[in-house]
């Protein structure tokens, strides 16, 4: 085998490409994996506080979606991880497993339990060094390279926020991370030791070749429609004796296939790219639409967000501060099914389902350009988070030069159950600071953006629609690309394409309750067992 030449190559080298290059490379294949980014584990990366400040820079990828009509026709900012492991090694961190429902909507789609939360667990338990030793070994794991934490660090304001959750009806979830997250419970993060654990780092790829600034160009298919290997924008060739793994994540994932070939033919055909396989690439796109209202603190000469000089505890360095993440149902979606016309046994609209999160930041997290209160420890912050969304937008090409970005429509708040999933989200933040006794302590009133009015207790489903016009952006969990039934089979094989597979979150056929880090490293585990067959 020449030095060109591996059993398999990974175009990709984020959260799930890791993972994959390092069980395969250490069950003895030949493995070269491929990422567009460099290599970095400096303090900028590594420090939980420092997570915010990567966004902008060269690290990520700074994507702009098309004008959104239903957010005031602005153009919606998206990004992922520019670098060895990804996402991993930018995001916040958040350790969410999702609903078993919604795994268990996706196997019924596509008619296979491997993709059910029961299909999934033994995987969801080997990416995890769970926390608590004492938790229950048929639900979590303990061996995994993937460190979890909830509830090392006690901010000042724990005790009153939890009240004020339970307050507004809210249920007590001791496992939201059990397999049904509805109702509140600890929020639960992936550092170790006050540390990132980058997927690069956390799995061992001692054994793989690993390319940084390294832009896959396309992936090459022979004349019998076999995938031989890959060409890096540079001109270089590396072939694949076994497969190509595409793992370049929802954006990047189909702008690849459609380079090389395999996608609408139409849209193909349009760019000059002779077709290899007419396949919905690129269709399918949902994203989880945020919305953050801020709020202004009655004391906060107490030291109770980041800012203030009172907030200075060390162990507060070591994380997100948050203590609490909230899981709920649309109350009743009759009015939005009738709307959009659904079916009323659809799988995605069923009850009960994680249509919304909302957690309580104690900062001013995703603080907009005009918001001057940022680091002063006056404010904190309630994001909400679509996690259902039934709007489907698109991924397609700008230009055949693999290192432009290409064109993004997620078509944010498209269905009414969408927009009636981010008012429900809205009116449990203003409920929880407004409406309870707790939130009143320590709570003086919602900063709103510039020229528009405060929400209020009795702000119309109208006026909720309005502050969500300005403030909607995403929170950079797009999926569904490549969607499995559609452009990939239930074994993550490119359909029409031989060696050829993709493993990340473009194969979600629905979305998932929850973010996607946690259920990537499952995905990326269960297709390692795949492609070396190691089921039981």
């Amino acid at each position: 085998m020449s030095a060109s030449t591996f059993d398999f190559i990974i175009a990709g080298g984020g959260t799930v490409g890791c993972t994959l290059a390092s069980r395969l490379s250490l069950a003895g294949y030949s493995v070269a994996v491929f990422e567009a980014g460099p290599e970095d584990y400096s303090e900028k990366v590594m420090s939980p506080l420092a997570a915010p400040s990567l966004h902008g820079t060269p690290l990520e990828y700074d994507y702009l979606s098309q004008e959104q009509p239903h957010l005031a026709n602005r153009r919606i900012k998206n990004s992922g991880g520019c670098l060895l492991s990804g996402s991993s090694a930018t995001n916040y961190a958040n350790w969410t497993r999702c609903h078993s429902a919604d795994y268990d909507a996706w196997a019924h789609l596509v008619g296979s339990d491997r993709w059910s939360y029961r299909g999934l667990l033994k995987y969801f338990k080997k990416s995890e060094h769970h926390h608590d030793p004492s938790a229950d070994p048929g639900t979590y794991g303990f061996n995994g390279p993937i460190y979890t934490t909830a509830g090392a660090r006690q901010y000042p304001l724990r005790d009153s926020v939890r009240e004020a959750l339970s307050e507004t009806g809210l249920r007590f979830n001791a496992e939201p991370n059990g397999g049904c997250p509805l109702g509140y419970g600890p929020f639960t993060e992936n550092w170790k030791d006050g540390k990132r654990q980058p997927a690069g780092k956390a799995y061992d790829l001692s054994e793989a070749a690993v390319f940084t600034r390294a832009v896959v160009k396309r992936v090459m298919i022979d004349a019998e429609r076999t995938a031989v290997g890959i060409e890096l924008l540079d001109g270089r060739t590396y072939g694949a004796v076994k497969e190509v793994l595409v793992c370049c994540g929802s954006i990047k994932t189909p702008q690849l296939l459609m380079l090389s070939g395999i996608g609408p033919s139409s849209h193909l055909s349009s760019h000059g790219i002779p077709v290899t396989v007419d396949l919905p690439v690129g269709q399918n796109l949902h994203d989880h639409l945020s919305a953050t209202l801020y709020w202004k603190l009655k004391h906060p000469e107490w030291g109770l967000a980041i800012g203030s000089p009172n907030f200075m505890k060390p162990e507060f360095r070591c994380g997100n501060p948050i203590d609490w993440i909230a899981t709920e149902s649309i109350a009743d979606p009759s009015r939005a099914v009738k709307i959009d016309k659904l079916a009323p046994d659809d799988l995605l609209i069923r009850q009960p389902r994680g249509h919304v999160e909302l957690f309580v930041s104690y900062a001013p997290i995703a603080a907009p350009a005009f918001f001057e209160y940022s680091l002063a420890g006056t404010h904190i912050s309630t994001p909400v988070l679509g996690l259902l969304p039934t709007s489907r937008g698109f991924i397609s090409l700008a230009s055949r030069d693999a290192s432009a970005a290409p064109i993004i429509d997620p078509n944010y708040l498209d269905t009414e159950m969408d927009r009636e999933a981010v008012r429900t989200g809205i009116r449990s933040a203003v409920r929880m600071m407004l409406g309870t006794p707790h939130g009143q302590s320590f709570v003086e009133e919602e900063t709103p953006p510039p020229g528009q009015p405060r929400l209020s207790l009795s702000s119309s489903d109208q006026d909720i629609d309005r502050r969500i016009q300005v403030i909607g952006r995403s929170f950079y969990q797009c999926a569904g690309t490549a969607a499995m039934g559609k452009v990939v089979d239930t074994d993550l094989r490119v359909n029409g394409i031989r060696n050829l597979r993709v493993v990340d979150a473009s194969i979600l056929p629905l979305p998932l309750a929850g973010h996607y880090q946690c259920p990537m490293y499952a995905i990326a585990e269960s297709a390692a067992d795949l492609i070396l067959k190691k089921d039981d």
